[in-house]
């Protein structure tokens, strides 16, 4: 049954991520609000020390997993299967929140479940350096196929759509997180902006900022937007050609 006293969950997935797990645990049990959360870790059967500085915190954890899955989207499923609260927002390895008043700034407690609220997010890059990033969504594009245009880890999402609609990794292993939120928007529900940085967003290990992968990642925007083999889709999809062609 769900628990009426907490109203978050935080769900963090994992795959030998002891390097970068144990600030995204801080950040999380920091976080002013945090007796209203519940946390949840879904390791996908990590080889280093991932589980042991989970288990150096247990008592945080609402609950552990650690077993084998097919990526990080199965692993969010997993993880959202287990969530006994009405909200739900990811918190990967590496990333944070803003600061430790992010939750409560929300006021979540009072905000009924039946809308997405979502914000900006900072970069941060390897090497240090931060960068602003605004969120820009996909119907606030004009032109061109859209991604989703919005850091998930900026993203608080209803459990009960989550549960309705899960992640379609099967069919789209990179975008699945698009695919989610443009099924929402399409059914004409709200998304709500919040007008500030919600996260830290660990920027340089991930699937989405690495270059090779663009073309694969576009292809399934293509399909989500139902624009493949568009006439928009083979503009695009020459420009970025072209583009490649100049550094070949």
């Amino acid at each position: 049954m769900p628990n009426s006293m907490k109203y978050l969950t935080v769900i963090t997935v994992t795959y030998n991520a002891e390097k970068t797990l144990e600030k995204t645990i801080l950040s999380v049990i920091g976080q002013t609000a945090f007796a209203q959360m519940d946390y949840i870790l879904v390791d996908g059967g990590s080889s280093d020390r991932t589980l042991d500085i989970a288990h150096r915190y247990k008592a945080n954890f609402a609950t552990i997993i650690s077993e084998r899955d097919h990526g990080i989207f199965d692993a969010m499923n997993k993880g959202a299967k287990l969530a006994q609260t009405p909200w739900i927002v990811f918190m990967n390895a590496g990333d944070q929140f803003y600061d430790s008043c992010t939750v409560a700034s929300l006021r979540l407690a009072t905000s009924q479940p039946d809308h997405v609220i979502y914000g900006d997010c900072i970069r941060v890059y390897n090497d240090g350096q931060t960068e602003y990033r605004k969120a820009r969504p996909f119907f606030e594009v004009d032109s061109g196929i859209p991604g989703i245009g919005i850091c998930h880890q900026s993203i608080y999402l209803p459990t009960s759509w989550i549960l309705s609609h899960p992640y379609r990794w099967q069919q789209f292993p990179h975008c699945a997180d698009f695919e989610q939120i443009y099924a929402f928007w399409q059914e004409r529900r709200r998304l709500q902006y919040v007008d500030r940085p919600l996260c830290l967003y660990a920027y340089g290990d991930g699937f989405s900022s690495q270059a090779s992968h663009f073309s694969q990642v576009f292809e399934e925007n293509a399909l989500i937007t139902h624009q493949r083999h568009s006439l928009q889709y083979y503009k695009q999809k020459l420009r970025m050609m072209l583009s490649h062609c100049k550094f070949c």
